[in-house]
């Protein structure tokens, strides 16, 4: 049954490498942040900031425009001086009568039309505070598109490298598998004509049986891991993976310190931070600039004059100002708390910078602890083939026990599982240390300079 099984999973995986789609991993990385929604929602919040600091810049410039209003009033507007006329009219000789004294200052309908400009010239703060938060906002949004651009090299490493480590351990496992079978049929003939015990080919037959559960349970597991990496390119075909694991000699990366130095410069997360910090600092200037007065130039200039009063004049101009001196403690609790955010944001900065040089200095050992093991185990790999092919000989000539021939062939299996996943260790060490340091477009240059 698990024969059967096997055979019609291999014919599920032939086929699917006809048709599968190859990705080295860089065009695989490419593909990943062209296809990520999370990276074009961040895209279009960068151009939305981007916008808004073109109007903010556009608060140092006058206002120009041009208004006007049609009016409808319940009876004219007039003054009314009657009582001088009444007061005055003695004074005239008799049969002089004086017309009545009123002056009809509006009609009941009237039409008004202004251009007008208005020009800030002091705002307390308020108009760089708000340039200020703009930036920081854009700056913001390209620190979080590069933050997500790095967190997206370390998951594709984990399930590029991923699938491949499993590609890799069904191979070594086939091979296994194989050698499992052919030591079981030489137990078989050895047994049947006397030259081990029964135990010894129970010994060969519990190790094949093992094989085929382990071979299976690999297969599987490539499966899975190919699932996940299409999921994330958003491919519906199998993908054929175009690159290798890989390890270099950490004399050609950077030091730790190179890269600590490089994460407190480049690291996007810090940078995000130190854009909340701007925002937060041109908040608690805007809040004090409450404190202060607004001066501005202005001008009006009438544009139909037919229905002007007496009154308005043609145009005018000037300087005025302005100045909140009571609003209830609004400004002052406000200003106070945008100073507690900065403080805030100072702290987490403190507390991030110490989790990333850690996160940093862990990463550095893990991948040299890998390329260390992988040197040594290209060592042994040598050693163990030749010493599962002695073993395996002495087997079939009655030299060498079921048990031995095991041990050897286990042996054998560890190694070479142990090498893959050294690299495997190794390239997904490197991709958390240039994500940390702000370098993961570097990624593919080192992987040039594979041993």
């Amino acid at each position: 049954m698990i024969k059967r099984k096997l055979i019609f999973v291999l014919c599920l995986l032939s086929a699917s490498t006809l048709f599968a789609k190859e990705y080295s991993f860089e065009q695989a990385y490419d593909r990943a942040l062209q296809t990520s929604d999370t990276l074009s929602s961040v895209k279009r919040e960068q151009e939305m900031y981007r916008a808004q600091l073109s109007s903010a810049r556009g608060l140092y410039l006058p206002q120009i425009g041009v208004k006007g209003s049609y009016t409808a009033i319940n009876d004219p507007i007039s003054i009314d001086l009657n009582e001088i006329r009444s007061a005055i009219q003695p004074l005239y000789p008799a049969g002089v009568t004086l017309p009545p004294f009123m002056l009809k200052v509006q009609d009941e309908q009237f039409f008004q039309a202004q251009a007008y400009a208005a020009w800030t010239l002091y705002s307390g703060g308020k108009i760089s505070s708000a340039n200020k938060a703009a930036g920081a906002n854009v700056a913001g949004a390209q620190a979080k598109l590069d933050m997500l651009s790095n967190n997206l090299l370390v998951e594709l490493t984990n399930k590029y490298f991923g699938a491949l480590l499993s590609d890799k351990m069904v191979e070594v496992r086939e091979k296994f598998l194989q050698n499992a079978r052919q030591n079981a049929k030489d137990g078989a003939d050895m047994f049947r004509v006397g030259m081990i015990a029964k135990v010894g080919k129970m010994s060969v037959d519990v190790l094949l049986a093992q094989a085929e559960r382990d071979y299976a349970s690999s297969l599987n597991d490539a499966q899975m891991a190919q699932s996940l990496l299409k999921s994330l390119l958003r491919e519906n075909e199998d993908i054929k993976l175009g690159s290798s694991l890989f390890v270099v000699a950490t004399e050609k990366l950077p030091t730790l310190r190179a890269l600590q130095d490089k994460a407190l410069e480049n690291n996007p997360s810090l940078a995000l931070l130190d854009s909340k910090m701007v925002l937060s600092e041109a908040n608690a200037k805007a809040q004090k600039s409450g404190f202060l007065p607004s001066v501005y130039l202005f001008a009006n200039r009438e544009l139909y004059t037919n229905d002007l009063t007496v009154l308005d004049p043609d145009y005018a101009y000037g300087v005025g100002f302005a100045w909140n001196l009571f609003e209830g403690g609004r400004t002052y609790n406000q200003t106070k708390a945008a100073e507690k955010q900065t403080q805030s944001i100072i702290s987490l900065k403190q507390q991030q910078t110490k989790d990333i040089l850690t996160g940093l200095e862990y990463y550095y050992k893990k991948m040299q602890n890998a390329e260390q093991n992988y040197r040594a185990l290209q060592k042994e790999l040598a050693f163990t083939e030749e010493f599962y092919k002695t073993r395996r000989l002495g087997f079939r000539t009655g030299t060498s026990t079921s048990l031995e021939v095991n041990m050897a062939m286990t042996q054998w299996l560890k190694t070479q599982l142990d090498s893959l996943k050294a690299q495997y260790d190794f390239v997904t060490s490197l991709a958390m240390l240039l994500s940390l340091s702000g370098q993961a477009d570097l990624f593919g240059e080192y992987a040039k300079q594979a041993l």
